[in-house]
Formats: C-alpha cells, sequence, structure tokens
C-alpha cells in the first residue's frame, strides 16, 4: 500500500515564514506539520511513502526525513519543481505507483482521520475526504446527488456546495490517464478536482466520506495557531524529561530531553522543545516552544514559537516566531508574526 504525501507550493500566506524552507516544516506541537501526516499514514499500516518535493528549498525536507527509517517508513523523493497544480504533482508519480491503489495526502494538512485502509476499499475509480465548510470559496468543492458525486468545482466564486474536499484523495492509476489530458485551469495549473471530474465525465465513480469535527489546511498563520492548539489538546500528555527547578509544571506538558525550567510556571497542554531553557517566565496553555529556544522574564500564551528563538521581557499571545529569531524587552501584550532570522525590539 502506496502513500503519496505533497510537499510544494510555496506557502505565500505564509511569508516571511516561508521565505527560506517550505510549510509543511513548520513545526505545531513539537513536530513538522507533515511529519504529523506521515505518522498518520504509518500507524494506518502505509509505509511506503512518495513524497513530492517543490521548489522552496527541498534539500530541507530530505536533510529532515532521509530514507523515512527512522520514522519506520521507506521513503521515495520525487521533484515536481515548479509548481504546476496537484494534479501535476500527482502525475509525477506515475512510474512509482505499483499497487492498483494509492493515497494523496497534502503534506500542509491536518485530518484527523484513521481508517485509510477502509477508505482504499473504494469501489470505482476514486475516493475523496469531505468536510462541511462555511466559507466553500476557499476549497474546492463536492456536489452530491442520490449519493452519488456528481461535480467538483475549484474555488467556486458562487455557493454550489458546502462540502469541501479536506486533501485526501485515492485513486486507482486511471488518474493518470485523465491528467494526461487535462487542460490548465484559469489559474494556470492542473487542478485535481478538473482531473476527479473527468472521471465523472468518464462514467466512472467516484466514492467519498464525509468526516465530522475538527480538520485543518495549515495555510495561514490563525490556521497554524489553531492546528497546534489541536494537536495539544487532542495528543498532549504530560511527559517531564527535561529538569525542572523550582518551577509549577500543571497538566499535559511535554518537557523534552536537555530542556530546563527555572522558576517558572507552565500549564498545560504545553510543548517545550529539547535544549529550551525558561526561566523566570509564565507559558500558557496552547503553546509550543520549539527546540533550542530561550525563555527569560516573559509570558506566552496560545503561540507557536519555532526553533532557536530568543524571546526576553516579552508578553505576548497569538503569535508565530520564526526560526533563529528574537524578541526582546516588551512590556505589553503584543501579537506578532515573524519570520526567520529576525529581530523585534519593542
Amino acid at each position: 500500500m502506496q502513500g503519496v504525501i505533497l510537499h510544494g507550493g510555496q506557502g505565500t500566506r505564509l511569508r516571511p515564514l516561508t521565505h527560506t524552507g517550505p510549510k509543511q516544516l513548520i513545526k505545531i506541537a513539537g513536530k513538522p506539520v507533515s511529519q504529523w501526516v506521515l505518522e498518520q499514514l504509518r500507524d494506518s499500516g502505509i509505509h511506503d511513502i512518495i513524497i513530492i518535493l517543490g521548489d522552496n528549498n527541498p534539500n530541507k525536507v530530505v536533510e529532515y526525513y532521509g530514507d523515512g527509517s527512522s520514522f519506520g517508513v521507506n521513503i521515495t523523493y520525487v521533484y515536481q519543481g515548479k509548481a504546476r497544480g496537484l494534479a501535476d504533482a500527482v502525475y509525477k508519480v506515475k512510474d512509482l505507483i505499483t499497487d492498483d491503489k494509492f493515497l494523496v495526502y497534502l503534506g500542509d494538512n491536518i485530518v484527523p482521520y484513521d481508517r485509510f485502509p477502509s477508505f482504499l476499499s473504494f469501489k470505482g475509480s476514486a475516493s475523496i475526504l469531505l468536510a462541511k465548510v462555511d466559507n466553500p470559496n476557499r476549497f474546492g468543492v463536492a456536489v452530491i446527488k442520490d449519493g452519488k458525486v456528481v461535480k467538483l468545482v475549484e474555488k467556486p466564486k458562487e455557493k454550489i456546495s458546502d462540502l469541501a474536499l479536506v486533501g485526501v484523495y485515492a485513486f486507482t492509476k486511471e488518474i493518470f490517464d485523465v491528467i494526461e489530458n487535462l487542460k490548465p485551469s484559469w489559474r494556470g495549473e492542473l487542478e485535481i478536482t478538473d482531473a476527479i471530474q473527468g472521471l465523472i465525465d468518464r462514467g466512472r465513480e467516484v466514492d467519498y466520506r464525509i468526516i465530522d469535527g475538527w480538520w485543518k489546511d495549515t495555510g495561514t498563520p490563525k490556521d497554524i495557531l489553531e492546528a497546534n492548539s489541536f494537536l495539544l489538546d487532542r495528543y498532549a500528555e504530560r511527559k517531564i524529561e527535561g529538569e525542572v527547578r523550582e518551577s509549577s509544571v500543571d497538566g499535559r506538558v511535554v518537557i523534552e530531553e536537555g530542556a530546563l525550567v527555572e522558576n517558572s510556571t507552565i500549564r498545560g497542554p504545553a510543548f517545550i522543545g529539547k535544549g529550551s531553557k525558561i526561566v523566570n517566565s509564565y507559558i500558557g496553555p496552547f503553546t509550543s516552544i520549539g527546540d533550542n529556544c530561550e525563555v527569560k522574564n516573559s509570558e506566552i500564551e496560545y503561540s507557536v514559537i519555532l526553533d532557536n528563538v530568543k524571546v526576553d521581557g516579552v508578553s505576548m499571545m497569538d503569535s508565530l516566531i520564526g526560526n533563529n529569531s528574537s524578541v526582546v524587552k516588551g512590556k505589553r501584550w503584543v501579537k506578532l508574526i515573524i519570520g526567520e532570522n529576525s529581530r523585534v525590539e519593542i
């Protein structure tokens, strides 16, 4: 059973965080977004993984995941190069698919769904995961009639359905034949919705499942913060591997090996990464602190702090701070979105 993780895209809505690397490697709740995807597939019994790389520093992806052995999977990499749409990315794996059916998962999505083996047992030529949304113009949507998928439209200007494609698909190899004959959309891309519509136009059956509850396309800073909150709330367990001195650690808090918490209060769910130091500070619920960070004399709530960040004398909430940045000498609560290698004095 093979799974394909799409790891391309420019991440324009997350700039400047994505100027130096792909959005799928942004850490939430202690792991890159795409690692949550990869481990979800692995835990569902899918160990043969193909990662499709884009042109935004793809070497970072290869360096992080390697051959996949440290994650319990086997990884093959395919370079899409310049983004030409999801259907184009899927077509890149044509010669690597050996099974009759295969799974495609967008690497920047978080979908709490654990029945992938049954999802792959569909009849027909494809299967899609759907969820009801309030803003269907942001997504590809599916029109269902008499229990069948009859139409798909990418980011419709008018509301024709509230069922959005959540970024998880299953296909037979017939999808490659359809993609070969696709024409670019008005966006200049080969749309996956058009490819699935091509199957329908051929008279093929497209199965679907509607998921209940939360899911997230982590395309904006607000999405990143919400996904971090959800994952901490759902998966965080109390695990103290670092050193705690004269501090209060309440609830489901992860403090990784090599981290130090001194004269501070940590209230879970929260995550403190390896080698980080939290001194004279308060870390509130739904906050993730990356590896090798230094937080002093500060208060942080509902935020994501990436790796190698220095925070000193600042109170912040609803904030997303990029790698290798520093935020110092603040006296008020602020809301920040800061890219990599930045310094902000407040």
